[in-house]
């Protein structure tokens, strides 16, 4: 689908720009840099729009992008601190109310357990679960394999659960020893 006015791109931002948001700050883990990269991701796709001839590929196309410019920016911004930040527990970074619906204590506790799991781990499962790609469209986001995928998420479920679990097994540890 060829973004041939500027009403069809306005659409394509008002469908996708909440869903690409939340999955940019679920990596980076703050609300400006994530903003930041939405922008770049959507001037990207007006530059590249030529490239998208079907309607079906519209978000597979923007989620492509959305993922590369997050890429780039922990190349770019002293990557080990942002991404070690990113993944520690300590950094417990949550959105602004204003900018995001209040958050669940069990998405909090979700939103812990994923920042334990390693990147790509951490990428499939937000691809796959959060946003509902297929397989398929996870890999053509991620430019890696089907099986590579599927293996990620296999992992990724295991530790994500290993996670989850202790959490629960210290909560149940520490409220019996009060």
């Amino acid at each position: 689908m060829k973004c041939t006015d500027e009403d069809e791109f306005m659409w394509w931002y008002e469908e996708y720009s909440v869903s690409l948001f939340k999955y940019i700050f679920s990596m980076v883990q703050e609300s400006q840099t994530a903003e930041d990269i939405l922008q770049e991701t959507f001037l990207k796709a007006y530059q590249y729009q030529i490239h998208i001839n079907d309607k079906n590929k519209v978000r597979n196309f923007l989620f492509r992008i959305a993922h590369n410019c997050t890429m780039d920016f922990f190349r770019k911004e002293s990557k080990i601190r942002r991404l070690l930040n990113g993944l520690s527990k300590e950094a417990k970074v949550y959105p602004s109310a204003e900018k995001i619906v209040e958050v669940k204590e069990e998405s909090k506790r979700l939103l812990d357990a994923l920042n334990g799991l390693k990147v790509a781990q951490k990428q499939v499962i937000l691809l796959r679960k959060v946003q509902g790609f297929s397989i398929r469209e996870t890999a053509e986001i991620l430019n890696w394999t089907e099986s590579k995928v599927k293996t990620t998420l296999h992992r990724a479920n295991k530790n994500l659960e290993k996670l989850l679990l202790k959490e629960e097994d210290y909560e149940e540890i520490t409220s019996f020893t009060r």
